[in-house]
């Protein structure tokens, strides 16, 4: 998916496990992926397929440098706490002086996008749901790149793909009202 890199170095041929990995880093591994979505979020993130990330997690397949450094950002933790548990911005530590560091500038701009989306498609949206989806499309745009520019382009490429998705739901067989 990425420049041709569709997979990373296997476990050896004996199905053990990658050297160096270890439970730990499985664990850590897995509160990354909870950070940034999950594993199809995180697939999106870094260009690689669901199931090799879940290889790269279980210890299975040797990860990338590039691809854990862009989960890494995206979870908001240091690569140092992914790669050997540092205590250097481990999850649930504010990254900067106390406060978590966040474009309030573009998270505004992501959840009044995606609350308008949803009123435009007559779908409910609980607030918790909005701020869980802006938070998840918040890491992706902010993991991708810096440039303002390019992040309000993404966003308007995030709430066209949300439409579609809300679409091809509500279209699906036995998405509409049931008679009775």
């Amino acid at each position: 998916m990425t420049d041709g890199y569709d997979s990373s170095e296997p476990a050896d041929e004996s199905g053990e496990k990658v050297p160096g990995w270890t439970p730990e880093l499985g664990t850590r591994l897995k509160e990354v992926l909870k950070r940034v979505g999950g594993l199809k979020s995180a697939s999106t993130i870094v260009g690689y397929k669901a199931e090799q990330i879940a290889k790269w997690r279980d210890g299975n397949a040797r990860p990338p440098f590039y691809a854990l450094q862009m989960l890494a950002k995206a979870a908001d933790v240091s690569l140092d706490w992914l790669a050997g548990g540092g205590a250097d911005r481990e999850p649930g530590t504010p990254s900067e002086q106390g406060q978590a560091v966040v474009d309030e500038e573009l998270m505004g701009r992501i959840t009044d996008a995606i609350a308008r989306l949803y009123k435009d498609e007559k779908v409910g949206l609980a607030a918790i749901d909005l701020g869980r989806l802006s938070g998840r499309k918040y890491a992706e745009i902010a993991s991708a790149t810096d440039d303002a520019l390019e992040r309000l382009a993404m966003i308007k490429l995030v709430v066209t793909q949300l439409r579609a998705d809300l679409r091809a739901v509500a279209e699906a067989p036995g998405a509409g009202k049931r008679l009775a």
